[in-house]
Formats: C-alpha cells, structure tokens, sequence
C-alpha cells in the first residue's frame, strides 16, 4: 500500500516471481479499489472472468472495526467484492472473489 494521503489514479502494475510462481503486484493508495479496478480491466482487455484469492485476516471484528475507524484500513476482501458488485451489477460478468484460509 502506497502512502493513502496521496491520491492518485495511478496504479501501478508489476510483475514478480515468487518460490516460482509468477505474481502480479499493485500499488495503490486505496487498494481494495486498485484491486478491483485492475480485474475489470483484465476482464475487458480478455474477456475472461478473472479470480482473485484472499485469506481472512486474524483480526476480531472488533479490531478490524477499531482499524477502519481510526485509521481508514478496512478488511481487503469484503471492499474488493463489494467495489465489484457495485461496478458490475451482473453477476456473469463479474470477477469473481474467492476468501479462505
């Protein structure tokens, strides 16, 4: 995550290979948001459904709660859905997020 005081519409794209996987890295102020907006992307330029993979975090609700109100940090994955459902209201056409862990 890029510094959130910085807005910007860059998102910043880069590819790296991880115990040999090949990883596709973002950098944004809001990253949920460049999350999302990376998979549309990937979706129209393919016309593929692409999926993203999340873990759960650790955190109870309350301290994830107590993070978003003090310091605007949310959970990842829930924002990305929700930012997806919203962009794309038909369910065929959206990306599709996948939690676990």
């Amino acid at each position: 995550m890029a510094d959130p005081s910085e807005f910007s519409d860059v998102v910043e794209v880069r590819g790296v290979d991880i115990g040999g996987h090949q990883v596709l890295r973002l950098e944004s102020s809001a990253v949920p948001n460049a999350i999302a907006a990376f998979l549309l992307y990937v979706r129209d330029t393919y016309g593929q459904r692409p999926h993203v993979y999340f873990e759960w975090i650790e955190d109870s609700p309350v301290e994830a709660a107590g993070r978003f109100l003090l310091f605007g940090e949310g959970d990842v994955p829930p924002l990305t859905r929700e930012i997806l459902r919203r962009a794309e209201p038909n369910r065929e056409r959206r990306p599709v997020v996948h939690v676990g862990g």
